[in-house]
């Protein structure tokens, strides 16, 4: 079956705007902006058939897909959407110590060593595991169009699986709030033919 995924990333919360680190243990709301983006997304794609909306359990995730869910798409929440947990430093202001973890763990992911993890917090290869179990459910259910709200290390890792790159190529997948990737089955693979698109936030 031909189908396409939208992946969106969720709105802004103000642990975004304030640049603390979230991470699945940080359950933040929108806030003004994040509620804006959503609006904004809405407006442009509320004519797009989607025949299924996924989102993840975190809250931030559902409020940005909240206009699809009341006008009656069908909504499903998946909890392996939820995004990576960053461990000890969620929560945290980027303070030297906690940046210092961060690019630890990028560095040893771009090396291969795919087994690390920011103390208490998940590896690569845990957040793999969920994203392959969420790729094989958008294979095997019976929708066509689906719209998929996640976050942001979660999209990275979504990405490189979805189009058969390694883990390491991780870094080249950006994510803005609200920003939109789009993937096209054609009984060939995924294909990516939208890569962070964010038109629809014009004017924010």
């Amino acid at each position: 079956m031909n189908k396409t995924v939208w992946v969106i990333r969720h709105g802004e919360t103000e642990l975004n705007a304030s640049g603390i680190v979230q991470g699945q243990g940080m359950d933040a709301p929108l806030n003004i902006k994040g509620f804006e983006q959503a609006e904004s997304f809405w407006k442009v794609y509320s004519e797009e058939p989607f025949d299924l909306v996924l989102y993840s359990n975190l809250i931030r995730s559902q409020q940005s897909v909240q206009r699809f869910l009341t006008s009656g798409v069908q909504g499903v929440e998946l909890a392996d959407l939820r995004e990576i947990s960053w461990g000890v430093n969620e929560g945290k202001q980027p303070t030297p110590d906690v940046l210092q973890r961060y690019h630890a763990v990028i560095d040893a992911w771009q090396s291969g060593d795919f087994a690390a993890a920011v103390e208490g917090g998940e590896s690569a290869i845990q957040l793999a595991k969920r994203a392959q179990t969420c790729i094989t459910y958008f294979n095997e259910i019976n929708r066509k169009n689906i719209l998929v709200c996640t976050h942001g290390r979660t999209i990275r890792v979504l990405a490189c699986l979805m189009l058969n790159r390694p883990l390491t190529a991780m870094e080249d997948f950006h994510h803005a709030n609200l920003g939109l990737y789009r993937f096209d089955m054609d009984g060939d693979g995924w294909q990516c033919t939208l890569y962070n698109d964010i038109r629809h936030l014009q004017g924010l």
